[in-house]
């Protein structure tokens, strides 16, 4: 991680990699000075520590919970306007990780309702259904601040967020001279550059659901993804940029198609032209896991058995090219081999896992830093 620069944690696959994990583990070790995310609903992000106690991020970035977790460790919160969430899950955020006093909401940051979710998630023209869509509004919500609605209420509508505006964030860090009533990205811009503040930012979704630029449309999420849109979205600069994770998983997945009445009314997409869709027995078999894996993974949004394939050297490179990675964090390395299950001693690690880490980094052509062998944020190995 760069020192006094913006530090982005992305997803190199379709989603779900387990960059909550990723984020956290880098958030535990590096203790960046401000936390940051543009997260929209239909994304839970999860941290478990060493205890396996659980947390589920859907507004706050998921390292957000560190404050609880990591003595002595109380960084700032930054919500950008790019994101939106629903109000109910942000207030209990709020209180589950203590942020009252280090939360920061931009003020253009959206508020997703039961209005733009039921838009999605009946059959009318406005549906995604037919996308397997995880159907929480977040699309709808997008298309009303595009159309700049004249009902529409963005954060800074609601009394409950009042405490959390920016114009707080100065007297909060206890800067106030250069920071003072300037706007959001003008005070983080400052923080980095006047103060080397260090920024972790946590991307969401994944790069080949990118509206624009993922494997395809319209199977794809309703905005750009990649860590250069991450950065747009939270109005910094190219030159504060830093280190970029690349998160990536060694069988691939994304959300599972919509059944209903036994039939499919709705389909996720298709994979790239050198990846094949596999089960979770297949990925249970060949790494020798315990017969529970063989039953799969279901989303944290929508509880759905998520789709399983073969890694896929396309999607890496184009990943690694778009969103200008410098770094690789391989997640899921224990279904590769699941003796590694928990592993935090990269030497510790088995032939398998070894072997495909060089294979990634041949065709990405820059290093893996970071392995995830289990859910914990222990389980990771730091190179």
């Amino acid at each position: 991680m760069q020192k006094g620069k913006f530090n982005i944690v992305t997803d190199g696959q379709y989603g779900s990699c387990g960059k909550g994990l990723i984020t956290s583990a880098i958030s535990s070790r590096f203790r960046p000075d401000i936390l940051s995310t543009t997260n929209l609903p239909n994304a839970g992000h999860t941290a478990v520590n060493t205890n396996g106690q659980k947390f589920v991020a859907k507004a706050l970035p998921s390292a957000a919970i560190l404050t609880k977790w990591v003595d002595g460790y109380k960084p700032h919160i930054v919500v950008g306007a790019g994101a939106a969430f629903d109000l109910q899950q942000m207030l209990h955020e709020i209180e589950i990780c203590d942020t009252h006093d280090r939360l920061h909401i931009h003020p253009r940051a959206g508020v997703v309702t039961e209005v733009h979710r039921l838009a999605e998630s009946d059959d009318g023209d406005s549906s995604t259904k037919h996308l397997a869509s995880t159907m929480q509004g977040c699309g709808a919500f997008l298309a009303d601040k595009i159309l700049r609605k004249k009902n529409l209420k963005l954060a800074r509508d609601y009394i409950e967020l009042n405490d959390y505006m920016p114009r707080h964030l100065s007297k909060k860090i206890g800067i106030i001279n250069d920071l003072e009533d300037q706007p959001l990205h003008m005070q983080l811009y400052k923080l980095m550059v006047n103060h080397k503040y260090t920024i972790l930012h946590e991307g969401a979704q994944g790069f080949s659901l990118d509206i624009n630029h993922g494997q395809g449309y319209p199977s794809c999420t309703s905005r750009g993804t990649t860590a250069t849109q991450n950065l747009a979205d939270m109005g910094i600069g190219h030159c504060l940029l830093g280190d970029i994770y690349l998160v990536l998983r060694p069988y691939p997945i994304r959300v599972g198609n919509v059944y209903e009445d036994g039939k499919q009314v709705g389909y996720s997409g298709d994979c790239y032209p050198d990846q094949r869709e596999i089960t979770w027995d297949d990925v249970a078999k060949a790494s020798n896991a315990p017969s529970d894996i063989s039953k799969g993974e279901y989303t944290t949004v929508t509880h759905r058995l998520r789709r399983v394939y073969t890694y896929s050297k396309q999607q890496l490179t184009e990943a690694v090219a778009v969103n200008g990675a410098t770094k690789l964090a391989l997640n899921f390395a224990n279904y590769i081999d699941w003796s590694c299950y928990g592993c935090s001693d990269y030497n510790a690690l088995p032939p398998k896992v070894i072997d495909f880490i060089k294979t990634i980094e041949d065709h990405a052509q820059i290093p893996v830093t970071i392995v995830g062998t289990g859910p914990q944020i222990n389980h990771v190995c730091f190179l």
